[in-house]
């Protein structure tokens, strides 16, 4: 009975491992092929029990690291530099936004000028006229020969000329007041003109800058391969659209500053040019009409 039991438990045994069955052999053997397949299975079992273990405590750190990800990814924060002002920004335009931003400084001094020059009491101060009328009245040419020094202005000039040549013709008095006039107001014009030109220079230099650095950053991307960072070229990108921006930045506000300075030229031109023909009606025109 107790020999009937052992072989069936080593057959069981056997069965379980999947390896043969010998007919005839004796118990030990058996026994012992039993007792090492149960330790093997053991084994295994701790060994798969440890990987488990393991992946448990990895999974967390992975699912942190994916989450983390993702935020940067969804943040703009993952290899990506930004800055934190237009300090930097400047830095990243490279020698271009150099050339850009001294161009601006030596286009705002004519803007400095023209808001200091640029008044009515340089060309038709308010007045003049009708206290030269007042003085031709009372016949001191002296006084209206030497306004043009005592009022430094186009019309007080205009007036001192007149007053110097009150006998000659009147066609070619006029002419000639018509030249001074001409001649400061262009002279006006041309002080403005600068603006025009940065006005006019700071985009075309602002996309030079984008098309040098655009080169860079193509260049900086095809050594890094087919796989690079695609945030090399969207940082590229940007710093490349740094002059852009700041040369439609200075150009804007020099346009517009431009056309400003020239229409108050224009409007103290017309200004002045009607006292001058008033004055030459009443002085001149009469005088010969009398003669």
């Amino acid at each position: 009975m107790i020999r009937t039991v052992r072989y069936s438990l080593a057959l069981a045994a056997l069965l379980t491992l999947g390896g043969p069955v010998a007919h005839g052999a004796d118990t030990p053997p058996a026994i012992t092929t039993a007792a090492s397949g149960r330790a093997l299975l053991t084994a295994e079992t701790r060994a798969a029990t440890q990987q488990v273990s393991t992946l448990t405590n990895v999974a967390p750190a992975l699912t942190n690291l994916a989450g983390t990800n993702i935020a940067g990814a969804g943040t703009g924060t993952n290899n990506v530099r930004y800055t934190s002002g237009w300090g930097q920004k400047l830095k990243e335009g490279g020698n271009t936004a150099l050339v850009q931003i001294a161009l601006s400084i030596f286009g705002a001094g004519f803007i400095f000028e023209r808001f200091f020059r640029l008044r009515r009491k340089y060309l038709v101060p308010e007045g003049l006229a009708d206290r030269a009328r007042e003085l031709w009245r009372q016949g001191k040419f002296d006084e209206l020969e030497k306004l043009g020094e005592t009022e430094p202005c186009t019309l007080g000039r205009v007036i001192s000329f007149i007053a110097k040549n009150r006998n000659s013709p009147m066609l070619e008095v006029s002419s000639i007041c018509g030249d001074i006039v001409s001649r400061d107001l262009s002279g006006h014009y041309q002080k403005a003109y600068p603006l025009g030109i940065v006005a006019t220079l700071e985009p075309l230099l602002g996309l030079l800058g984008m098309i040098l650095g655009m080169i860079t950053t193509f260049e900086t991307v095809a050594l890094a391969g087919a796989l690079g960072d695609a945030t090399q070229l969207a940082t590229g990108i940007s710093e490349a659209l740094v002059t852009t921006g700041l040369g439609l930045a200075i150009a804007i506000p020099f346009l517009a500053l431009y056309h400003v300075f020239k229409h108050k030229t224009t409007q103290f031109g017309s200004l002045l040019e009607e006292e001058v023909t008033n004055l030459l009606g009443e002085w001149l025109m009469k005088k010969e009409g009398k003669k």
